[in-house]
């Protein structure tokens, strides 16, 4: 049977509109920088939950994840399964609670707030697409954005034929 694996991010911004981007540990495929949280884990809980969980292990803040904002299909080159990434908003991470931040080290090694310019340039392309229409459906009522590999899905497919 095909499987996918499920993925939760957490959208944090801040006042002047930086985001928080994380930094795996080099041993994790490298210099990779993204949005902190990870996977679900099958059977036991739902995208949500493990945002919440994800961001408490790694980053040591309490999370409650607000309003999804992406769902992003991701086709992976490297011969591993496709992945469902769900984009969740995190609200505001200022004052004492960014100064909470505590990584764990064995995951992370280090974080910083960036504006989408610096993010744009520590990003993939796909992962800066991802982040790019979660923040665009942050700014509005709208969303989810929905992704394929960080691009609008409706833009890759061809509209049903009329009956």
């Amino acid at each position: 049977m095909p499987a996918v694996v499920a993925k939760a991010r957490v959208l944090f911004t801040d006042r002047r509109g930086r985001v928080l981007l994380v930094r795996l540990q080099p041993w994790h495929r490298g210099l990779h920088w993204g949005l902190p949280g990870g996977t679900v884990e099958a059977g036991t809980e739902a995208p949500r939950q493990a945002a919440a969980r994800e961001i408490a292990e790694e980053t040591g803040l309490s999370c409650v994840p607000g309003r999804l904002l992406a769902l992003d299909w991701v086709n992976r080159s490297d011969g591993q399964q496709p992945r469902i990434v769900h984009v969740f908003d995190g609200g505001l991470l200022e004052g004492e609670r960014q100064e909470g931040i505590r990584l764990d080290a064995a995951e992370l090694a280090e974080w910083r707030m960036c504006t989408p310019a610096e993010a744009e340039a520590l990003l993939s392309e796909p992962s800066w697409r991802q982040l790019a229409a979660a923040l665009a459906v942050l700014s509005h009522d709208g969303g989810p954005a929905e992704l394929v590999d960080g691009m609008a899905a409706a833009t890759l497919l061809q509209p049903c034929p009329e009956p």
